[in-house]
């Protein structure tokens, strides 16, 4: 993910390739919106917990992708594309997007497409990202899922994080509705 010497790295150029057993966790690229689209982001059960709206259209996930790239070039964010070893699709994504704290304290956020719930690979990933995080000085990771996907907590409990309470945030960008969400958190050893 990242050099060390400077906590983050200098974004998407920056950051590491991670690999776990199943996958490799790579820099997005600009030639992913097609894959992020097919897999993901198009799909509506997928995008019922995120942020974003289900994407009806290509642009729209060319659009999102641009502003991951520009985050990530920016060192406002960093994320991993998700992809099956020997394969270049992107099948999901782990990313921290809010850095406190002088970069000690991480908010890590995750996504991937529905044929792969249920089997393991988000935990795979999620673990192998905040074992990089704290590599990389990181003190503190922290997690939130919307009180209707428990599925998302599990992930989080497999990982070693534990749950430390409730929080109120907007449940949609660009949309004024509030949800609830779970909060959990892992400090490096």
């Amino acid at each position: 993910m990242c050099d060390c010497a400077d906590g983050m790295g200098k974004g998407g150029n920056g950051m590491s390739v991670l690999i776990t057993d199943r996958m490799v966790l790579r820099p997005f690229r600009e030639e992913d919106a097609e894959s992020m689209f097919r897999n993901w982001t198009s799909d509506e059960e997928v995008a019922r917990y995120c942020r974003w709206y289900r994407h009806k259209n290509l642009k729209s996930t060319e659009y999102l992708l641009h502003l991951y790239l520009k985050e990530a070039a920016d060192g406002f964010a960093y994320r991993w594309c998700i992809t099956e070893k020997g394969q270049d699709d992107s099948i999901g994504c782990v990313d921290v997007v809010d850095i406190r704290d002088h970069r000690h304290t991480a908010i890590l956020g995750y996504v991937i497409a529905r044929r792969f719930w249920g089997q393991g690979y988000m935990t795979e990933a999620v673990k192998t990202v905040i074992q990089e995080l704290f590599r990389c000085g990181f003190r503190k990771v922290i997690g939130r899922h919307h009180i209707d996907n428990p599925a998302s907590g599990r992930v989080m409990e497999k990982c070693g994080m534990h749950f430390v309470g409730y929080e109120q945030e907007i449940h949609k960008i660009g949309s004024q509705e509030l949800c609830d969400v779970k909060v959990y958190e892992i400090t490096k050893p």
